[in-house]
């Protein structure tokens, strides 16, 4: 499902929860951020969503988008809250030296950890720390040791320096190899590279077949206007032809109709002049 497609159902279930079956419910929580069960009541499934739509109200989008810009995530700057919630969900990174007050507090709250806006930043890191369990910890230590292996193995596996973060133009934007492993694990990481590959050479095979497709139709469009310009060549060319021949056959009408009133009006002048006057005896 493609970034789009997951918006336009994202406002479906934001307006209308309550008609969602219990499964759908479920893997929406679970992309916001939210570890619900799958036999949990409905009622606990809307309470619990509810509760973190109302705190994607609250939370501003640039602090999402710190969290976002901190962690390295691919994002758009226009992306949505929901989408930015659903990519902060995918960040096990517990470094915060880098990360600004507001997106603290930001991922804090989406951890279920609190925090006020008065609180010391050391405080809230070290509650988000205490927050983090032993899985998820061995997790994120595993996955930092085999981004450090792919780094030193693979060739351009990490770069020497960390890159200025750019937000997606609007498709085409990728984390590094060792960011990606680190983020998704060993096998997540590379296949979301692959990924990333794979849908930039598509994009550009889909390009040139592009670009082709025009070439052909503006050779299409350039013969169909040259059939037409002779087309309408030749129509005026009968056209013209056949008024000559109107013209050629009304002359020709009319010449006849007058050489044939001509010969009609000799015959009788001469038999007038042919007739001698009688005398009459008396």
């Amino acid at each position: 499902m493609n970034e789009s497609e997951k918006s336009q159902r994202d406002q479906k279930v934001s307006t209308g929860l309550v008609d969602l079956p219990n499964d759908e419910l479920v893997r929406y929580g679970t992309e916001l951020g939210l570890r619900l069960r799958q036999n949990a009541p409905r009622g606990e499934l809307l309470r619990v969503i509810r509760q973190r739509q109302e705190l994607l109200v609250q939370l501003s989008r640039q602090a999402l988008l710190d969290v976002c810009v901190w962690a390295r995530r691919p994002v758009r700057q226009s992306a949505s809250k929901e989408q930015l919630a659903r990519e902060i969900t995918q960040i096990g990174k517990m470094d915060f030296a880098e990360l600004s007050r507001a997106g603290l507090i930001a991922l804090a709250r989406l951890r279920g950890v609190e925090a006020d806006d008065d609180e010391p930043d050391e405080q809230i890191k070290r509650r988000l720390r205490r927050a983090e369990t032993l899985p998820d910890m061995l997790r994120r230590k595993r996955r930092a040791l085999e981004a450090a292996l792919v780094g030193k193995l693979v060739p351009g596996g990490s770069a020497d320096e960390p890159k200025e973060y750019r937000f997606l133009p609007e498709n085409h934007a990728h984390s590094d190899l060792r960011e990606r492993v680190e983020q998704e694990g060993l096998v997540g990481g590379i296949a979301s590279k692959l990924r990333g590959v794979a849908d930039d050479y598509v994009s550009q095979k889909l390009d040139e077949i592009e670009r082709r497709i025009d070439r052909k139709l503006d050779e299409i469009d350039g013969r169909l206007q040259e059939w037409r310009d002779r087309e309408i060549t030749n129509r005026l060319r009968l056209i013209k032809i056949t008024l000559v021949v109107s013209i050629l056959v009304a002359l020709l009408s009319l010449g006849y109709k007058y050489m044939d009133r001509l010969a009609g009006s000799a015959p009788v002048e001469q038999g007038r002049q042919g007739a001698a006057p009688v005398a009459t005896q008396d």
